[in-house]
């Protein structure tokens, strides 16, 4: 029965985290949104350029910092400092080049994805600043042809959606460019930690629940639709109990979104790497003295 309250409680957690994601709105006059801006420059004003010169990058292109008091959302002023910043070409899109500056910032509590795109024989335009906060660790960052071959998903690791004393919670994203947006496609809960106090008589104590999940990406069977689909293995636990789910993540093109089926769990172990083979004894690798001896003559 208790197990049964937990999940109900991750489920609203997940369902609340979904509307905590920052993503800039889309305007009806897209062409107005369009930034002419070379991606290596930006990526080098953002690295060592003058104050004057990231503010003005920073201005132009949303790159901006959380609102203090609620930090799923923009304050509006820019973001000029940048510990770290890299660049990454990659093709969000079958029918156009692609640039995403990665852009990580301790001092403003966040990592900025910046998405440009080059439509063929056209210049670079910026297309979209999305902000993952990331106050007490880095989300990573990574590239995957999940739907098409040809045309890669932005793929994030452990982002931070909830942090307090009582609840801490990460999630898994695949963001991918639709209508000339980076939209989130799926979004999951990957590491949860709840402490729920609890009263019976006239003593009081806590409860700790955690959730913790593994997504594995797998090659779906030919014109089945999808390049890959997702494998989640998520482990609920309250106290000594504990309890196992499996989900399968496959991509709907009516909905533009990966929807969730529920698995028994053999996909997962099916899709497990093998043990590697046991090395052989000595005696078989390691020739012996006669026969040494029967080879020299």
């Amino acid at each position: 029965m208790k197990l049964v309250c937990v999940i109900c409680l991750f489920l609203c957690y997940g369902a609340t985290s979904v509307a905590q994601l920052h993503l800039p709105l889309i305007n009806k006059d897209r062409d107005k949104d369009f930034k002419t801006r070379d991606p290596d420059q930006v990526a080098d004003t953002l690295r060592s350029g003058s104050d004057q010169q990231r503010n003005g990058v920073a201005t132009e292109l949303d790159i901006v910092t959380p609102n203090p008091s609620n930090l799923t959302e923009t304050s509006g002023a820019p973001c000029t400092t940048f510990n770290h910043v890299e660049e990454r070409r990659v093709r969000l899109r079958t029918d156009a080049d692609n640039a995403v500056i990665v852009a990580d910032s301790s001092e403003c509590d966040s990592t900025y994805l910046i998405v440009f795109d080059r439509a063929r024989k056209s210049e670079w335009k910026h297309l979209q600043t999305v902000r993952l906060y990331s106050r007490t660790q880095r989300p990573e960052i990574s590239f995957a042809e999940l739907v098409r071959p040809g045309a890669s998903e932005i793929v994030v690791h452990r982002e931070t959606t909830r942090e307090s004393g009582a609840a801490e919670q990460e999630n898994f994203l695949v963001l991918k460019l639709l209508h000339d947006r980076l939209v989130t496609v799926l979004d999951a809960v990957e590491r949860m930690e709840v402490t729920v106090p609890r009263r019976t008589g006239d003593a009081s104590d806590n409860i700790e629940q955690s959730q913790q999940s593994t997504f594995t990406m797998i090659k779906n069977a030919p014109k089945s639709g999808a390049a890959m689909r997702i494998l989640q293995k998520e482990l609920v636990k309250e106290q000594k109990a504990s309890i196992t789910l499996y989900r399968s993540w496959n991509w709907d093109p009516e909905l533009e979104r990966f929807r969730a089926t529920v698995s028994d769990g053999s996909d997962v172990a099916q899709w497990q790497p093998p043990n590697p083979a046991p090395p052989k004894h000595a005696a078989e690798t390691i020739p012996s003295a006669k026969v040494m001896q029967q080879t020299s003559k």
